[in-house]
């Protein structure tokens, strides 16, 4: 039997910590490990309970979810931010710093437990509802500067790759542009590996969000 799925609930709101660790303890595959009233904590909590995903709030005094994934982004465990929908730059920034992906705080609670269980493993998840505000977001983001250097980067792409990548930014699931595409979800996790490496996004949600900067969503 496998081991359920590690994880470790960072919040500074009481009341959203309580029910976030109510929706995940009550799935067997997902065990909370601990619980972090703010981000200065959770340096510690990641070296003494070993989280196999850290489910951390973006905002959050003194030290917010960006320095938390700036800090720790590479101890280990995943970061999954949790967000509310007026959240834009702040989630984008915290991306940049190294988060695998995020969620909206008020998701139906299957999508947020699928949701940990993919960064689990090692996955970005990102529902076709997230992927709508993240479009937003970029759109609105000051940094939307960069639209050119996203544009060069993805003229790399074959049109299938493009064709694909333009998916991942619309909230496709792999199953889903295989069935688009008339290819095998192998085929398609396959080659979304390539055009990452090709265009230097780390993750499917930094793929999105050049996607979105490049102007083709």
């Amino acid at each position: 039997m496998t081991d359920p799925i590690r994880v470790l609930i960072v919040d500074d709101d009481a009341f959203a910590r309580s029910g976030m660790e109510s929706m995940v303890s009550s799935v067997s595959d997902l065990t909370v490990v601990g619980t972090c009233s703010g981000g200065a904590q959770v340096a510690d909590a990641v070296r003494e309970l070993y989280p196999d995903v850290v489910l951390c709030d973006v905002r959050m005094p003194v030290m917010d979810g960006i320095a938390v994934v700036a800090a720790l982004s590479e101890s280990g465990p995943a970061f999954l931010m949790m967000t509310a929908m007026d959240d834009n730059g702040t989630v984008l920034r915290a991306i940049e710093a190294g988060a695998a992906g995020f969620l909206l705080k008020d998701d139906d609670p299957m999508s947020i437990v699928q949701a940990v269980r993919s960064v689990a493993a090692g996955d970005t998840p990102m529902s076709a509802r997230s992927a709508r505000h993240l479009v937003s977001w970029v759109r609105d983001d000051p940094q939307a500067a960069h639209r050119r250097d996203a544009q060069v980067l993805l003229e790399q792409l074959a049109p299938r790759e493009r064709e694909m990548a333009i998916a991942v930014a619309d909230g496709a699931s792999d199953a889903e542009i295989a069935r688009m595409m008339l290819v095998a979800e192998s085929t398609v996790k396959s080659t979304l590996g390539t055009v990452r490496t090709k265009v230097g996004a780390r993750t499917r949600v930094d793929l999105a969000v050049m996607v979105v900067r490049a102007g083709l969503v």
